[in-house]
This record gives C-alpha cells, structure tokens and sequence, in this order.
C-alpha cells in the first residue's frame, strides 16, 4: 500500500470533488467565537444550534464555531455549555450572506441533576471521531493523584491504555509502545514529557484547558506517529480583569487579572494571568522541593548532603488579537529534571550529574477572512536534551589524585514549520489541506576521558503534504478520506498514508463508525526488549539501511447515546505491522549497520466504554482486550521459529484491563472521586535454572567455575500476578481570609494491595522475592486563587 498507485488517489478526489453540493454556496451561514464572560478563556465543545430546527456545530479548541447552509428566516440562536448559563440571541439569516456572533457567556452552578446538551451531542452527529476522547481539565483535576493532577494518569483510566508500572506515566496505548504516540503542546511536538522517570508528568494541569486524545484511526493531519495521538490546548489567560493597575494608563496594556498556586508534600506551582494590550498572557511555573526539604534535614543532622534532585517546568503564552480575522500566538514550555550525588570513600570518589528536558517556542498566526476559511501557520522549535556526566577519582597512597569522566549525550533539535487551511465549503463538504516541514538535527556522543567513543551528528528533512476532505451526503452518512505523503531525506522513496473513516447514523442515538490507514514513523527509541523500566528515552532517526516503522489500523465500532448524559461504545481493532525495529542481541559494537533488527508484529483487540459526563455523578466505567504477537529473525538463518525466541508477545501485552472512574459532586464546596483498575501484568522472561561458569568479575584458578549464572526461559513467557489499585479522593472548597482555596485529601493504593514490579532473584540462596509498586499512601494539598 505504500506504492498506492497515484491514479487512485486522483479518481478519489475526483469523485469527492465531483459529489453533489461540493463548492455551492447556498443558503446563509453565521460562524463566532465563544468565552467565558468572567475570564475571557475559549469556550471549547459548547453546543451551538438554531433553535427547534436540528441544525448547529460544536466550537472547536479555539471557541470558534460555524453553521453553514442556513435557509433564510428569522432563527433562535441557542449556546449550551455544561456549567455556563444558558444563552439566546434573536437572529436573521439572508440567502448568500454571512453574519458572526460572538458570546461572553457567564459560569454557572448546575443545581441537582440537570442535563445540559453539550457539544458532544453535535459531534456525535456532525464529526467522525474514531476512538476518540476529550477531557477537560475538570475531568482531570477530580480524579485521585498522586501528588498532584496528571493528565498521563487519567488516560491510563481509559480503556485500551495502560501503563508499564506505577512509576511511569508513559503511555501504553492499544499494545504499542511509548515512542509511537505523538504528544503535542499547542501544536508543538513534545519527545519525552515527564518527569522523575514518569511519576510526575511535564504538563501543569492548571495551565491546560483541553486535551484531545486519539488513540487509533486518526486523520491525515496527524503523522510521524503510528499508536496514538495526544494533543493538548494550553490556556489563553484571563483577560476580563485588572486587579493591580486598574484603570491607570499602565492598565490598558498590561495588568495582572488572576494568580493562583498550589502546595503539597512534593512540590509547588504557581500560575498568574492576565490582559495584554489587544489580548491575554499567561505564566505557569512549577518545582519540587526533595532537595530542599533534604537540605533542612542533614542541616540538622549536621552531616554533608551528597545528593540532590529537583526538577522545574515553565510554561507561558501570549496572545494578541490584531483583528477580528487576525491573531497571533507566542507560547513558550521549558523543563528540567536534575540529579546528582556522590560516592566515595578517602581513596575512591564518584561524582555524579544527570540531567534532561525539554525546551519548546511557537509562534502561530491564525487567519479567518471571513466564515468559509481557517488558516494557521506556525513556526516551532523544541529541544530534548540528555546528559549524564560522570567523574571517578582515584587518589594513590601518597596522596596524588588522578580522574577520569564518562559522559553520554543525547539531543534533538526539531525545527517545523506548518500551514493548515480549513475551507468550509457547505455543510456536506470541509476540505482540509496542509504542509509541514520539519528539519530533524539528533546528536549522540559518548566518550571517556578526552576520547570519544562515538560522536555522531545526523540531520534529516521531513517534507509532508495532506489533503483530506469530510463529506455528509446526507443527515445519517459521514465519510472523511485524506492522503498524508511524506518524503524523508534518508530514504528515496515518498511515502503515502492514506486514510479513510466513515459514521453512520443507524438511528437518532446509535450510529455505526469505522477506520482504516496506514502510518509511518521515522523516529524512534531503541528498545530493549528485556529492560524493566526506562527512565529516560534514547531518540534515534531511522538509519538509511532500515525501513521506517509501519502499521496499518483497522477499526470497527458503535456508539450509542443513552440519555440523561450516559454514553456507551464498543470498539474492535487491527494493527498489522508491516515493520518495527529491536535492539539487535546480536550486534557487533564496531557494525553500526547491525544496531537493529527489523521484523513484524500484530495486535488485535477490543474495547467498551460506559460513560456519565453531567450530573452529580459522572465517570466511566472500561474494559479492554488486547492480544500481540511479533517476529525477528535474530540468528538470521532466514526462519522464524519460536523454538528459538523469535516468536513471541511484546512487554506491552496486557490481556485484560478493567477501569472504574466515579466523581461526585456532593455540593458547591464538597466532592469526592474514586478509581479502582484491575488488569493483566507485564509479561517477563523467567529464570528457569542456573549453570556455573568462568563468567563474572573474579576468576579464581583454583575453582574457575565458582560463578552461578541464570538459565533464562523463552522471552516474554511468564507474566507478573495480576494489578489491582484502588485510590480516593476528598476536596472541598474553602475562603480562608477571604482568599478562595481547594483542600484535597488522596490515598494511593487505598486497599494496601501488593502489585509486583519485578522478582529480585537470589541465586546463591536459590530463592526470588517480589519487589513492589506504590504502597498504601496518603497525601493532601491546598490549592488557591488571588
């Protein structure tokens, strides 16, 4: 399918260019914004509709909405949002003619259990989402946390995602691993977004306002990523309010609307906002404090303190509105974890630093000329840094010192460059068309002392061209087929991924979804298969003499709205791999042609998920079933065998996964939140017997073979006892002094449950002891708002 022939392509965009209503203005139109009247922010996903007709839209992640195709008359213009007032406006719509209404629309308390259409109703019938989940920040903010809100953790609660162990917030998502989901911050690509080895996630969940997630099946729009899609949208700024200048000349430019923190047992954050000039700022910072509670302690234990990790991230936007068609967008993400200790004695001393992050600036230029046209254009860097640098000292008897230092280097810089053009010909047809460049610079250097190991600099283009278009033939038929062609500079050939998604309508409230594409992925981490858990990710360019990973995604589902806010969807799908790469066992350090091996995989599975979005009590209830199974050829005698380990489930396979989310919102000051996951383990390779042999560090003549060694079974065997995990949340709302504050209480692992992260094998006692994931913990934390 990579070699799709061009002739289809041009006889399918025919045939959608030629469908009826394609490019025919008829009717009227009305498109504008929607905000928050107290803050200014976006209203995202309110349902917009014309009173008693059945006609409307969503707004999308900027508040901005459109209805085209409009008879003309006299219309009941309607905006309903789950927690915001209800809102009405009279209006007239002339044939040929466009008109915008934009809204400040004030929050609300919803008293008891009233149900407020959303806009999730309109993109039930208006959009095709295949395997596809928005969560606001409320969704996250309610859920039980250790420490604090994580948006990484909450996904792990949806069916068909999972995590590799309590101490990564890495996503596992339908069987792929972590490299294959892109992970985007307004729009800029993010390579390793956590921290502390993945407890704590690099996103502060108060400086977000949305997030999008796609786990399969996602348009062309999307590339260079072959699992998942996790796209999320920053906030703007409150730009309603000036509380430090007020209506002093210095106020019409910039002033400070609204500052806001939070402080817990590990760590502390901080956001402000407010108006600037023509339009809004933001600034979110946010560090832990290990080191410095630590410093306190051997401050009084009056001992040296020979460690230290702390970590910090910044995140920031600017927003200026030039017009009412025009705006520009800064935004700004910087994270850093560092870690370094000491070891010695008098003779013998290691020093030790270890840092990584991310570094990230955008700039983005929206353009809306008028009703049937979005234009985006952005220009984006980001930065990914490993470095660890380690220094051994040695001093002699007659006290003369000498050293030697190991450092490893790991860098991406990404430069990209994209424009997107929305063009909303009718309500049958949307045509989106996009270009994106991206210029791929990683650096790898390892050396010891002043010699080098390996030094090597590689830069590679990525040139990609989409269109795609969305078309509605009729109320109850959805189809979207898009084409996503790529040209990556360390391969000659140009690759096609086209895709295809189809909805339809079996009834008001049931509807019929499906998807297929190919995906293709030229970035990657090199995975050792045997490894029990991965702190920091290696990223590594697809070598010219390998072929880019590719998957093919097959997905059939239903989805059915069960009224008073519940909603139910049953999903199953395919993923064959056509091509994945390994660590090669095998490698000659001194090849750099045989650093991977190439083979194939597929993964099956199926998915149900019941939920409640409004009301009292909302949540969801998941279970999954997933199945993998890949191929190499690691002896390369050109036979696959499972006899000789080369068939076998990936580390990723977890069977069965059931999830239950429940939040209840007792009153305006008090609610409460529980989660309970149940589900397979990881699968590991077992020690089945142990050999004596001349391996080891110390080689005694007299006995040679006094080192034991393990016998490893066949990989990926054996599977730990299966997880379970209940955690419970209580916050309530509090003014103390007239400031207005959240108090949280949570406990991790209420039940105490052991969950197994890895065996410790003793093998001269000839015994195995379970090491376990987190215990029974308890934490709490006090947010508040200037």
């Amino acid at each position: 399918m990579q070699n799709l022939p061009k002739n289809i392509i041009y006889i399918l965009s025919l045939l959608l260019i030629l469908s009826p209503g394609f490019g025919q203005a008829r009717d009227g139109r009305i498109n504008g914004f929607l905000r928050d009247g107290e803050t200014g922010e976006p209203l995202l996903h309110a349902n917009v509709s014309l009173k008693n007709t059945g006609i409307g839209a969503a707004s999308n992640n900027s508040g901005y909405f459109i209805i085209t195709n409009i008879p003309p008359g006299q219309y009941t213009l309607q905006i309903m949002m789950m927690g915001y007032v209800r809102t009405e406006k009279e209006i007239s719509v002339v044939a040929g003619l466009e008109e915008r209404h934009d809204f400040d629309i004030d929050p609300t308390f919803i008293e008891g259990e009233e149900v407020i259409v959303t806009g999730d109703r309109q993109r039930f019938e208006k959009q095709i989402e295949i395997s596809s989940v928005s969560l606001s920040m409320r969704d996250v903010k309610t859920m039980p946390a250790f420490v604090e809100a994580d948006i990484f953790r909450t996904l792990q609660l949806l069916p068909g995602v999972q995590s590799s162990s309590d101490f990564s917030s890495a996503l596992v998502v339908r069987g792929g691993s972590p490299d294959e989901n892109l992970i985007m911050l307004d729009g800029i690509e993010i390579y390793n977004p956590f921290h502390l080895g993945g407890v704590f996630s690099t996103f502060n969940a108060d400086a977000i306002a949305d997030a999008e997630f796609l786990a399969g099946g996602y348009p062309a729009y999307y590339g260079n990523r072959i699992s998942s899609v996790l796209s999320i949208t920053g906030r703007e700024g409150n730009s309603k309010h000036n509380i430090l200048f007020g209506s002093k000349k210095l106020g019409e430019f910039f002033d400070i609307s609204q500052a806001q923190g939070e402080v817990n047992l590990l760590s502390s954050k901080l956001l402000a906002e407010g108006p600037l000039y023509k339009g809004s700022w933001m600034l979110s910072g946010r560090r832990t404090y290990f080191d410095q509670v630590a410093r306190l302690y051997y401050w009084y234990k009056d001992d040296p303190m020979e460690w230290k990790y702390y970590f910090y991230d910044v995140q920031g936007k600017i927003i200026q509105n030039i017009n009412q068609t025009n705006r520009i967008t800064f935004s700004h993400y910087a994270g850093k974890d560092r870690i370094f200790f000491e070891i010695g004695r008098s003779d013998n001393e290691i020093n030790f630093n270890w840092d990584w992050g991310n570094t990230t600036n955008s700039a983005k230029w929206r353009w809306i000329p008028n009703s049937s046209f979005v234009s985006a254009l952005s220009f984006a860097n980001t930065v990914y840094e490993f470095d660890v640098d380690m220094e051994l000292i040695a001093t002699d008897s007659a006290g003369q010192s000498s050293s030697t230092s190991f450092v490893v280097f790991n860098k991406i810089d990404d430069w990209t460059i994209k424009e997107n053009l929305d063009w909303f010909i009718s309500s049958e047809h949307t045509l989106t068309t996009g270009i994106e460049i991206k210029d791929l610079g990683i650096d790898f250097e390892l050396s010891q002392g002043d010699q080098k190991i390996l030094d090597e600099h590689e830069s590679n283009m990525i040139y990609s061209g989409i269109v795609q278009e969305r078309w509605q033939p009729n109320p109850v038929i959805m189809l979207q087929a898009g084409m996503r062609a790529s040209k990556y500079s360390a391969h000659e050939n140009v690759y096609y991924e086209p895709r295809l998604g189809f909805k339809y309508l079996l009834s008001t409230d049931l509807a019929l979804k499906g998807a297929w594409g190919i995906y293709n992925q030229f970035l990657f981490t090199a995975q050792d298969e045997d490894a029990i858990l991965s702190i920091v990710d290696f990223w590594n360019a697809i070598p010219e003499n390998y072929k880019a990973k590719s998957v093919q995604h097959y997905i059939l589902g239903i989805e059915q709205w069960l009224g008073e806010g519940w909603f139910a969807s049953l999903e199953g799908y395919y993923k064959p791999y056509s091509n994945t790469l390994v660590i090669n066992p095998n490698q000659n350090f001194i090849d750099r042609d045989d650093d991977y091996t190439e083979g194939t995989a597929e993964i099956y599975g199926a998915e149900v998920l019941l939920k409640r979005n409004s009301g009292k009590l909302t949540g969801w209830l998941g279970y999954s079933y997933m199945k993998s199974s890949q191929e190499f050829d690691f002896n390369g005698d050109g036979h696959i065998l499972e006899s000789d380990g080369e068939v076998y489930s990936s580390k990723y396979d977890q069977p069965h996964s059931l999830n239950l989310v429940l939040n209840y919102t007792m009153n305006k000051k008090n609610s409460f939140g529980l989660t309970m996951t149940s589900s397979s383990s990881n699968l590991y390779t077992p020690t089945v017997g142990y050999i004596y042999s001349q391996n080891g560090s110390y080689y005694d003549l007299a006995n040679p073979y006094r080192n034991l060694d393990e016998i490893k079974g066949f990989r990926n065997s054996a599977r730990y006892p299966n997880y379970f995990r209940v955690d419970v949340s209580y916050s309530r709302k509090i003014n103390p002094f007239g400031i207005d504050g959240l108090f949280k209480i949570q406990v991790i692992n209420a039940t105490n449950h052991f969950n197994t992260f890895i065996y410790n094998w003793d093998l001269s006692a000839g015994t195995v002891e379970g090491i376990g994931m987190f215990p029974f913990f308890p934490t709490f934390g006090l947010e508040f708002k200037l």
